[in-house]
């Protein structure tokens, strides 16, 4: 089967190699997606495993279509009994760039009538349109003239971890977590700090990196256990296999948050991970807060609110570079903002810059060392 394993702009060669690591299978590299042949074994797998993939998809057919009459026939042929039944509900989204078709919403209205018209004439009545909770969501993607129906192996996005029970306003994507990680090298032996931990989603990643924990071990719903050739007993192996693989590591993690009701969502979060963790999760204003270990790995998402006036976020940038020169030296900070002219105000040399986005955001990854005597910058060196 061919495989497309969607993520976020960024992320395709790191996943390409987290892919490779689990699979031994090398995938093609393309825009927000990889690309790679499997078999059922594989698609299992990449849904258990991958940390910083979205969803996992399999092309169903593919055909060439400039109207909408071609659009309705390519989907027609396709037999869509020996995907799901007449009693299961389905859900079609689209990706649309072509000078054919202008609506993506139009485009997914043709091929639900082409698959509702076909078990119609079939079984004399038709399957239900489901948009919040289908038992199977197809994507279509039209690109130019050509058409490709997929099957969502994943149903829901992969970020929807199980763990996070408790949130925050406005809580980091789980991948997107994931990946920040990955970025930042972090070899599981130094002291992972977040000092503006939230609901605690880098250190939930952080511990399940570093013990092997498989990101879906805990979600209970994929989109392949719905479906027709669904093999239950590979799947339970797989699984099986999965748990062995888990280790006793015991990461120094620690996360610290100046709300009370974060403190307590970050711990609930990483005890439905592992209760018999050993983070240290407290209460304290990272401007107040003195570094507990030397040779700390900080690793932060400052809260980003666009309403807040921008002389307000650049004063606060500015507490955030001094309060790192002068009480975090001989650590490294890794700093994820949205607010690209705040990053600017931090006034310490990044040593790295990585264009991520978070959702619609565009963000900023930065790598800065912190050493004795840290020079402040002048201009916009980190733009």
């Amino acid at each position: 089967m061919k495989i497309v394993v969607r993520t976020f702009a960024g992320f395709e060669e790191i996943l390409a190699d987290e892919i490779f690591q689990i699979t031994n299978v090398k995938a093609e590299i393309g825009k927000r997606a990889v690309y790679l042949d499997g078999d059922l074994e594989i698609i299992y797998s990449l849904n258990l495993w991958c940390r910083l993939a979205l969803e996992v998809l399999v092309e169903l057919h593919n055909y060439k279509a400039s109207n909408e009459d071609e659009l309705y026939n390519g989907a027609y042929e396709f037999i869509w009994d020996n995907e799901f039944s007449i009693h299961e509900t389905f859900s079609i989204s689209s990706v649309v760039n072509s000078p054919f078709f202008n609506h993506s919403k139009y485009a997914s209205l043709k091929i639900k009538d082409a698959i509702a018209d076909q078990f119609n004439k079939k079984y004399g009545k038709r399957p239900s349109v489901e948009r919040d909770n289908p038992d199977h969501k197809f994507l279509v993607r039209i690109s130019h003239d050509q058409v490709n129906l997929l099957w969502n192996t994943s149903g829901d996005p992969l970020f929807k971890r199980g763990y996070r029970k408790m949130t925050g306003v406005a809580p980091l994507n789980e991948v997107l977590a994931a990946g920040i990680i990955k970025f930042s090298g972090w070899d599981f032996k130094r002291p992972l700090i977040d000092p503006m931990c939230g609901s605690g989603t880098f250190l939930c990643e952080a511990l399940m990196i570093a013990k092997n924990i498989p990101p879906s071990i805990e979600r209970k719903n994929f989109g392949f256990t719905k479906h027709k050739n669904y093999d239950h007993a590979l799947w339970t192996t797989i699984k099986n296999k999965a748990n062995e693989k888990k280790n006793e590591n015991k990461p120094v993690l620690m996360g610290y948050d100046n709300l009370n009701e974060m403190i307590i969502a970050t711990r609930n979060n990483i005890n439905n991970i592992d209760p018999n963790n050993d983070c240290k999760i407290t209460f304290k204003d990272f401007f107040d807060l003195e570094p507990p270990v030397e040779n700390a790995f900080l690793i932060l998402n400052p809260p980003y609110n666009m309403r807040i006036a921008q002389e307000k976020n650049h004063m606060f940038y500015e507490k955030i570079g001094t309060r790192l020169k002068h009480s975090w030296s001989g650590s490294d900070a890794w700093i994820l903002s949205g607010d690209l002219e705040g990053l600017k105000h931090i006034g310490l040399r990044p040593i790295r810059k990585i264009k991520l986005f978070n959702g619609p955001i565009e963000t900023k990854l930065v790598h800065i060392p912190l050493y004795k005597g840290s020079k402040k910058i002048k201009g916009n060196k980190i733009g």
